[in-house]
């Protein structure tokens, strides 16, 4: 398990979030990080990430490797990296322990160890700094994670969910079955064969040079109904006073539904029902294994002051953003099983109720016309070499490890492997 979140970890690194940055946001002056012999290639990297950073030290130790240094830098740019066995560490020397393992092995203090500093590294890159950073340049938008029920939240959900086809297999039932007479779970909406395998499968999707996607476009007879690159709402007046967007994947996108029955759809009919000046905007894509490009596309975006957005991707949040909770919607006096086509995905009386909850949100807080959200500024980023003077941030916490101790005697200390370079 320790690879996995080493793993990780370099691909947050390579998203932009480093150590020595979350040292910074943490208020840790003072790192110790400790590691097994066998993460050495690790270690080096985060000695480079804090030579290149430059605005503090860290401390290297191993649990059972004997004291020494080694050496990969190209030429001298940064030397040595000297490390210490654990034993040797002055804990008043040191303000936090960053553990490279998730192997419980120092009692008493604040200790963080690998998987918790995992999820924070996580939490950090793929969600809060790329919407902190979109919101800097559009600070008069409201933008709102959420999430979407799940049937682990029941008592028996679980179960039924095993009980369902997954909708890779009802298509695939589809395209072998030529009759048209094949059962799916749709069939209560009047949708033939055909229109549950258009409504179910993917639409093809082409990345632009800038990076942001967009869909393949269909006929205006179309249930998908794509137009532009983007699902169509339906309902949508020309005449409005701003926007409400849903960023997210195959949910708000709206597997399982025509074009017309949506959340967004379904939302958009309600405003026009109440003569409540807003269009809506259907900015999702079944994004599973491509996460990321949300965020190219939402970075394409231009929204206007007072545009609101409800982001869902997946199981992350943000400290710093405001969050929308709608995993309760199915709750009592609605049976859930009436919503759930396969382990995941709901059907369109399922987007109707989850609609009904963003407008009830948006009605009971008058569209956040008076309300100014503070979103925090993101991270002021130091890459690579290039040092800037004017990114020193002052943490709000610190942590204290000074009564920190190992639970057990350290390993038999053993010799690095030899990587000196003359």
């Amino acid at each position: 398990m320790d690879e996995r979140f080493l793993i990780q970890l370099r691909d947050c690194f390579t998203g932009g979030y480093t150590l020595p940055q979350f040292c910074i946001d943490n208020g840790i002056k003072k790192p110790l990080f400790v590691a097994e012999g066998k993460s050495w290639q690790f270690v080096w990297e985060i000695y480079v990430q804090f030579r290149y950073d430059k605005r503090m030290t860290a401390q290297l130790s191993f649990l059972d490797v004997a004291p020494g240094e080694i050496n990969f830098s190209t030429y001298s740019i940064i030397g040595a990296m000297q490390f210490k066995h654990i034993s040797q560490v002055n804990p008043a020397e040191v303000d936090a322990v960053i553990c490279l393992t998730a192997k419980k092995i120092f009692s008493g203090g604040k200790v963080i160890y690998l998987d918790a500093l995992t999820d924070y590294f996580i939490r950090k890159t793929y969600a809060e700094i790329p919407l902190l950073n979109f919101l800097q340049r559009h600070p008069q938008v409201k933008l709102f994670l959420t999430n979407f029920p799940s049937l682990n939240r029941y008592k028996d959900g679980a179960q039924f969910g095993r009980q369902l086809k997954g909708f890779g297999e009802i298509m695939d039932a589809i395209r072998a079955d030529k009759s048209g007479n094949v059962k799916t779970p749709l069939d209560k909406f009047g949708y033939t064969n055909q229109e549950v395998l258009e409504i179910m499968e993917a639409p093809k999707t082409k990345t632009n040079p800038d990076g942001s996607t967009v869909m393949e476009d269909t006929d205006e007879i179309s249930l998908r109904r794509i137009r532009n690159g983007k699902r169509v709402t339906a309902y949508q007046p020309e005449r409005f006073k701003n926007k409400i967007y849903f960023f997210g994947s195959c949910h708000h996108y709206g597997i399982n539904a025509s074009f017309d029955k949506t959340i967004a759809s379904y939302l958009q009919l309600m405003l026009n029902e109440h003569n409540l000046p807003y269009r809506v905007e259907n900015e999702s894509q079944r994004y599973f294994n491509r996460y990321q490009d949300i965020f190219y596309n939402l970075n394409k975006l231009t929204p206007s002051p007072g545009d609101i957005i409800f982001m869902w991707i997946a199981d992350l949040r943000a400290n710093n953003l405001p969050f929308v909770d709608v995993s309760n919607v199915f709750d009592p006096p609605h049976d859930y099983k009436d919503f759930f086509v396969d382990g995941g995905h709901v059907n369109e009386l399922g987007y109707k109720i989850l609609a009904e909850k963003y407008f009830d949100f948006l009605t009971t807080n008058n569209f956040f016309h008076d309300v100014c959200i503070n979103y925090s500024a993101p991270p002021q980023y130091i890459t690579d070499t290039v040092y800037r003077r004017n990114s020193r941030r002052a943490a709000r916490q610190s942590s204290s490890t000074r009564s920190w101790r190992l639970t057990s005697k350290p390993c038999a200390q053993k010799k690095f492997p030899s990587a000196q370079s003359s």
